[in-house]
Order: structure tokens, then C-alpha cells, then sequence
């Protein structure tokens, strides 16, 4: 009896699921997973049964949350449901089933030779699984499969990280379906055996933008024994491939490439110098700064821009001249990028020229000054500070008020009191919080009226008593006459 009722308990529960949102139906799924192994009989039903796509989709949910070797076979039956959801529910049950269920899945992408669908769901679940052995049953298959299920293989092959996909992936890369390409170079990326370098700076050469970029990522991924073969392709002859030859020397951040570099800085391409401008930065190593101050002038100011946040990457006191003079540069962004450079140089040399560009046009140049004087937290940059504090941007005031806080030298407290009754509700927050950790302005004692005038009596009687000591005795007249007769 009490087994009945706990059935019709199931029943009920399920019953509630049709017409609710996800959202609504989470909890009665978990009162169902509740009921244990008993709620797989009644969830199976509903799944091949359900009156509602929800109530199908929310007991495959319940099967895979249960996670028990019986869901199995009816989340197998879900990835055949007329609904798109229901399918990818199921598929996500059999996911949280892994290893258990890898049987089925290969018995489901090999013997449903009407049923693309199917295989193309077991196809994906098996990256999941975790087992590398399936990557062979995988292989067999891709070419001859229809593209989604080519899609699917694809993925699953860079999850489960076999090697042994290195070789069919590759040859993926000389398909015409682009999008078939992209996941092979995504997946070469996951195995990052180095195998795949050639084929993948070859990819550089494609048409889509997509394919490039995933090309570029994979490389990255495989690491440091890209960078020989990336180097070499340095000099490739189209533009196209060195501007995302000399992105992917930037990611790896590998010294070795910093030569050859600073040396397509010179590249008949703007594109490809700027990039390799960007990839110095990113390296950060100081041998490239004398190459780079040379183009600090240069006369396009894309390329000011990609030198003036090279120099800022690589940093220290040798670069302080160059972002100085990137300050007075007549682009604001290559102003911007100079003084969050300097931002980040410890050295109190950079204070004066940026205490000078508060007094920038450019109101977002004036933010990052702001900001970098900020973190310098040296206390010369306080007075400028103050005198800016009514600057007509609330962005720029805003950050005066968090920045005076960094520093922490009570003598902007006035001012921050002040800018605590700003218009601008932020500022006024900023300002509430630096008040709270800066140091109490020096208290003055005050005098009682008595003591003051006590004071004042004892100053004039010892001005008094001074002009007295210091005046000279006089002579008296017969004397001085008796002085001049002995002469």
C-alpha cells in the first residue's frame, strides 16, 4: 500500500510539471529525484509518453539527475522526440551518466544508419564520457558522416584528447566547409600536439576571419613549440598571415620571438608592424625599447597608439621619456594610453608631467591621469588634485575623489567633505569612502577670550621691556663738553 501510494505521489508530481516554466519546475523535479529509483518507471512513461514537450523535457532532466544505468535506455529513446529540446535534455542526462552509458552511445552511432539525429547526439555525448578508447569508433566514422554528425565527431575528438584525432583533424583543415575547418583547428588546439603547427599556420591563409582566429588560438594552445615555425612565418608572403603570426608571438610571450619582432616592425604592412608593436608590449622585454621610441612620432597615429602601449607593457624608468612625450601627442587616445603607462612606472619622476595633463581638453585623459596619480599615491600630486576637484565630468570627479583616498594625505579632506555633497551620486559615495580612511586633518586648540587677551597684554609688555634694554644710555651735556676740552 504504502508503495502505491508513493507512486501516486510520483504520478502527481509529474502531473504538476506540464504547463510551468523551468524555473517553476525545478523543485518538483528534485521532490521526484527524491523518491530515489522508484520514480524511473512513472519518468519513463512521461518521457515517451508525456502530453507536453515541458513534462517530456523536465522528466529527462529527472532521469539524468537520478543518474542510475536504468535512465539510460529511455534517455537513448528521448534523442529520437520530435522536439529539439526535449533531444538536447536527454542528451544532457546521458552526459551525466559518462562511462556508463558509452555502450549504448556506440551502439547508437553505429547501428542507426536512418537516424542522423540519433548518431549525431551520440557523437557529442561521447566527448563527455571521458573515455579516449571511443575516439577510435569516432575516427572510423567521420568521413562518411553527414556535417552535423562530421560536427559533433569533431568536437568530441579535442574533449577526449587523443592524439590519435591529430591526423584525421588535419586533414578536416583542407575541407572547403569552413565551419568544418574552424572545429578542427578549435579541437587541434584541445590535443595541442605539435603535429598540427604546419597545417594550422597554413589555416592563417584562409578567407574566414573565424578560421584564422581559431587557428591563431590552437597555436597558442600548443604553446612554445609553435614559436619556430611561427617565426619563420615571419616573412610569409601575405600580409595576412604575419599580422596574425606576430598576435600569436604576442600571446606566447616567448622571448626567442623578440628579434625577429622588433624586425618586422619595419613591414612593408601598417597592419603587421602595429601588431608587432602590440606583441613586443605583450612580451615585455626591454631589448625592444630603443626600436620602438623611434616611432613614437611616427605620423599615423594607429601606429603612435600600438608604440605608445608597447613602451607602457614593457615599462620601468626607461621608458618614462617616451610616455612623456606620448602625453603631449595630439591623438587623445595615444594621450590616454601614455597615462595609464605612466600609472604603472614607480617612479616619482612621472608625477609633474601628469600633475601638467589635469589640465587636458579631453576629459577621459584627465579620468586616466586622475587614476594614475592615484595609484602612485605620491602626496606632491595632492594640491593639483584639489584644484580639480569641481572638474565639469562627473567620471573625472569621481575618480578625484577615489584617488585622493588612495593617497591618504589629510589635507584633502576639506574638499572631499565638499565633494561629499556633489550632485553626482557616485562622487558623493567615492568621496564618503576615502573620508572613511584618510587620516583626521591636524585639530587646532582653540583659546578662551581671557587667555588671548592675557596673551596679548604679556607680548605688549615684553616688546616693551625689550625696546627699553635695547635703547642706548644717553650722555649728559657737561660730560660731553668736558670729553672735547681735553682734546
Amino acid at each position: 500500500m504504502a508503495r502505491k501510494s508513493k507512486a501516486c505521489d510520483i504520478d502527481r508530481l509529474i502531473s504538476e510539471l506540464d504547463g510551468k516554466s523551468e524555473t517553476a519546475q525545478e523543485p518538483i523535479i528534485d521532490e521526484i529525484v527524491g523518491c530515489g529509483l522508484a520514480a524511473i518507471t512513472p519518468l519513463t512513461d512521461a518521457l515517451q509518453s508525456g502530453a507536453s514537450y515541458q513534462v517530456r523535457m523536465a522528466a529527462a532532466v529527472a532521469l539524468g539527475k537520478i543518474c542510475h544505468k536504468r535512465s539510460i535506455k529511455p534517455l537513448m529513446d528521448g534523442l529520437r522526440d520530435t522536439s529539439l529540446n526535449v533531444q538536447r535534455t536527454a542528451a544532457e542526462g546521458l552526459k551525466l551518466l559518462g562511462a556508463e552509458a558509452v555502450d549504448q552511445l556506440l551502439e547508437g552511432l553505429n547501428n542507426t544508419p536512418d537516424e542522423h539525429v540519433v548518431r549525431k547526439w551520440c557523437a557529442e555525448v561521447l566527448g563527455f564520457t571521458g573515455r579516449k578508447s571511443v575516439a577510435t569508433d569516432l575516427i572510423k566514422r567521420l568521413p562518411t558522416e553527414v556535417t552535423d554528425v562530421q560536427k559533433a565527431i569533431i568536437v568530441s575528438l579535442g574533449q577526449l584528447g587523443s592524439t590519435r584525432a591529430t591526423k584525421p583533424l588535419v586533414e578536416i583543415l583542407g575541407s572547403e566547409n569552413v565551419d568544418l575547418t574552424r572545429y578542427a583547428a578549435e579541437s587541434l588546439g584541445q590535443l595541442a600536439d605539435p603535429e598540427g603547427i604546419k597545417a594550422l599556420i597554413f589555416c592563417l591563409d584562409s578567407p574566414s576571419i573565424d578560421v584564422r582566429r581559431a587557428a591563431t588560438d590552437a597555436l597558442v594552445k600548443i604553446g612554445p613549440e609553435s614559436v619556430p615555425a611561427l617565426t619563420t612565418a615571419l616573412t610569409h608572403g601575405n600580409y595576412v598571415v604575419r599580422r596574425w603570426v606576430v598576435e600569436a608571438l604576442g600571446r606566447l610571450k616567448d622571448k626567442r620571438a623578440v628579434l625577429p619582432l622588433i624586425e618586422s616592425l619595419a613591414d612593408d604592412n601598417i597592419r603587421v608592424s602595429r601588431y608587432a608593436a602590440l606583441a613586443l608590449g605583450e612580451i615585455g622585454d626591454a631589448r625592444a625599447l630603443d626600436a620602438l621610441k623611434k616611432l613614437i612620432k611616427d605620423e599615423d597615429p594607429d601606429v603612435r597608439y600600438s608604440i605608445t602601449q608597447a613602451v607602457a607593457g614593457i615599462g620601468g624608468p626607461a621608458a618614462v621619456d617616451a610616455l612623456v612625450s606620448a602625453l603631449g601627442d595630439d591623438d587623445w587616445v595615444v594621450r590616454v594610453t601614455a597615462a595609464r603607462g605612466l600609472g604603472l612606472v614607480a617612479d616619482p619622476a612621472v608625477v609633474p608631467p601628469l600633475c601638467e595633463a589635469l589640465r587636458d581638453p579631453e576629459w577621459s585623459v584627465r579620468l586616466h591621469v586622475v587614476e594614475a596619480l592615484g595609484k602612485l599615491k605620491d602626496r606632491s600630486a595632492v594640491i593639483p588634485l584639489l584644484k580639480i576637484a569641481k572638474d565639469p565630468k562627473a567620471a573625472v570627479r569621481r575618480q578625484i575623489a577615489s584617488s585622493l583616498g588612495e593617497i591618504g594625505d589629510p589635507r584633502a579632506h576639506h574638499v572631499l567633505l565638499r565633494m561629499r555633497r556633489d550632485d553626482d551620486e557616485e562622487t558623493k559615495t567615492r568621496a564618503e569612502a576615502s573620508l572613511q580612511i584618510l587620516p583626521p586633518p591636524p585639530q587646532r586648540t582653540e583659546e578662551k577670550p581671557a587667555d588671548r587677551k592675557k596673551a596679548a597684554s604679556k607680548g605688549a609688555a615684553t616688546k616693551s621691556s625689550t625696546r627699553r634694554k635695547a635703547a642706548p644710555k644717553a650722555t649728559p651735556p657737561a660730560a660731553t663738553a668736558k670729553k672735547r676740552a681735553k682734546k
